[in-house]
């Protein structure tokens, strides 16, 4: 496995950080809605699933996440217009947005390192 550098390892930590972050504040507004730890985890269980395959630090599971918080995104920005003044809800939707950036720009950088430890070992 190829070590990571001195960019995607804050990167890495950073996408780990704000899953949590998302992860909490998304079972902070079930909670205050009402809901249980069951309808927490079924709202959550695509994006639960695909953060086994980002621990395996695979690129191609890393890309499925980025599109899968497309989604959450959508649904994020449905709950800003129903809840404006929701601090969860606005803070989710925030937290998204830089879980995305984070995602992208791991992908971008471990892609390079990926790319030139290959180009290494080639010779």
């Amino acid at each position: 496995m190829t070590p990571r550098g001195h960019l995607t390892g804050p990167l890495w930590i950073a996408l780990w950080c704000l899953s949590a972050g998302y992860l909490s504040l998304r079972g902070g507004e079930v909670f205050a809605a009402g809901g249980g730890w069951a309808l927490w985890l079924l709202s959550m269980a695509p994006l639960l699933l695909f953060l086994v395959g980002v621990a395996r630090d695979s690129l191609q599971w890393i890309i499925w996440f980025c599109l899968l918080l497309l989604f959450y995104f959508v649904v994020a920005v449905e709950a800003v217009f129903a809840r404006p003044n929701n601090l969860l809800v606005v803070g989710a939707l925030a937290d998204l947005i830089l879980l995305f950036s984070v995602c992208t720009a791991y992908i971008r950088y471990r892609g390079r390192e990926l790319r030139a430890s290959a180009d290494d070992s080639d010779d």
